[in-house]
């Protein structure tokens, strides 16, 4: 009988691993929605703080949806329609998991057979969900502080004995407490910062609030993984701090700065400096702003955002400041086009595939020996070529004995000069003040006779 049992499951086994082989990791959920159903719902995840859409699906005339997911390994999904963060629920999905829910008029359900992780989540759910219900669903129950805060602190007291996770991965286990530390902390403070028709005053907030630490919560940049609104959540904690310490708050931008050096996280500061700067409306400001709160900005997708920021506002018609760029120049150092602030600019946008660039050489070179010595000029040149042909470009200089400030923009040329100069074909020729003005977005080139009278007019 023994015997016969230990088949029975090593088959049952067997057929369980093949399947997940089968369907290569496929991941799938489905279900049904039924409150204030939307035509479509999508599934996100969580990438540096931003939900990043990963599938959508149409709601159908029977209220059901259907996704397909292929994760690489086990992670946190949020599944909800686009426009409301209210309607939004987190799952846990790995590879070869089948989830089945059903969304009722005040939370959800699961159905039929889900994974241990998903089991424990919804568990959380049910227990998390009065909370969340007047926290997050404001609109439905006109709760104030006078209700919440009690039920806040009952929960508190239930939270010393609710059961470990019951389920055998150890990864889930460790990742599901961090879940549930922000996803609690983001109810309290979203309750907060919510329309009501009954205020608090300081002696009323439960010691919760009271003990917010920002420096023990930033230690990592966990919030960002585990919260989708996580940076929101961290200025809005400093902002109750503020609160309860009884300082007023005349400028929310001032406040920030005066406290981020609390933020323990190099990664949250610099996320908390990006969403003000996203407040910038034109170019200038944002070039204040960013001198001022630039070294906070310190992962290559924080630069790249406010990067992008910088190019919405950007104009480059004659007369705008012009945009700032750094490349490396023939020996492999940095040189920024502010490094010259105080002369006259001279500037080839080129590549060593152009033939019209290289017919504009020998007029170039002819023009920087006429200026030679006159240290109110420079000549620069800014190579688009690709950065697999970075040799190929430095060879190009020495054979053609080319002079001035020669810089490669390589596979950065597009965001650096391109984009910003609206650079749509070369030779393209730059010329920009000494105050860091353009003088002429698209200049006349080397070869032309109208190139000496202008830079004569400016220097």
């Amino acid at each position: 009988m023994n015997r016969l049992l230990i088949l029975l499951l090593t088959l049952l086994a067997f057929a369980a691993c093949n399947n997940e082989q089968n369907n290569g990791g496929l991941a799938t959920v489905s279900g049904k929605w039924n409150r204030n159903i939307p035509e479509k719902i999508y599934l996100y995840k969580l990438t540096d703080g931003s939900l990043t859409e990963i599938a959508s699906s149409s709601i159908y005339e029977n209220s059901t949806f259907y996704f397909a997911n292929k994760p690489s390994t086990g992670d946190f999904y949020y599944i909800g329609p686009k426009e409301s963060a209210a309607n939004r629920y987190a799952f846990y999905l790995k590879p070869g998991d089948n989830l089945n829910f059903t969304v009722t008029e005040d939370s959800y359900i699961l159905n039929g057979s889900n994974s241990p992780e998903n089991r424990e989540v919804a568990k959380w759910h049910d227990f998390i969900q009065p909370l969340e219900w007047k926290a997050v669903y404001f609109d439905k129950g006109n709760s104030t502080y006078e209700d919440f805060f009690p039920l806040f602190e009952d929960k508190l007291k239930e939270l010393e004995t609710y059961p470990k996770n019951a389920t055998g991965n150890r990864e889930f286990n460790r990742a599901f407490e961090e879940y549930k530390k922000f996803n609690l902390l983001d109810i309290a403070i979203h309750f907060v910062y919510t329309p009501r028709t009954a205020h608090p005053e300081n002696e009323d907030f439960p010691d919760y609030y009271r003990n917010m630490n920002i420096a023990d919560l930033t230690q990592t940049a966990a919030i960002m993984k585990y919260a989708p609104s996580g940076i929101e959540i961290v200025e809005k904690v400093i902002f109750n701090n503020l609160r309860l310490e009884n300082q007023k708050i005349a400028n929310p931008l001032d406040a920030i700065m005066e406290n981020i050096s609390k933020i323990a996280n190099d990664t949250l500061k610099g996320e908390l400096a990006l969403k003000y700067a996203s407040n910038k409306k034109t170019p200038a400001g944002l070039l204040d702003y960013k001198k001022l709160y630039g070294k906070y900005l310190v992962t290559e997708n924080q630069k790249s955002k406010l990067r992008e920021m910088e190019l919405a506002l950007y104009d480059s018609k004659d007369g705008s400041p012009a945009m700032d760029f750094k490349f490396a120049d023939r020996n492999g150092q940095q040189v920024a086009l502010s490094d010259f602030k105080g002369k006259l600019v001279y500037i080839d946008v080129w590549a060593t595939w152009c033939g019209p660039c290289k017919q504009e050489l020998p007029h170039l070179k002819k023009l920087e020996q006429e200026y030679h010595g006159n240290e109110n000029i420079v000549f620069m040149s800014v190579s688009t070529d690709e950065s697999s042909d970075h040799q190929k470009w430095k060879d190009y200089l020495v054979k053609e004995d080319l002079k001035g400030v020669q810089l490669f923009a390589g596979d950065d040329a597009r965001d650096g000069i391109i984009r910003p100069y609206k650079v749509y074909g070369i030779p393209r020729f730059v010329l920009i003040g000494k105050d860091g003005t353009i003088i002429s977005s698209d200049a006349p080139r080397p070869s032309s006779s109208e190139i000496e009278p202008l830079l004569k007019a400016n220097l």
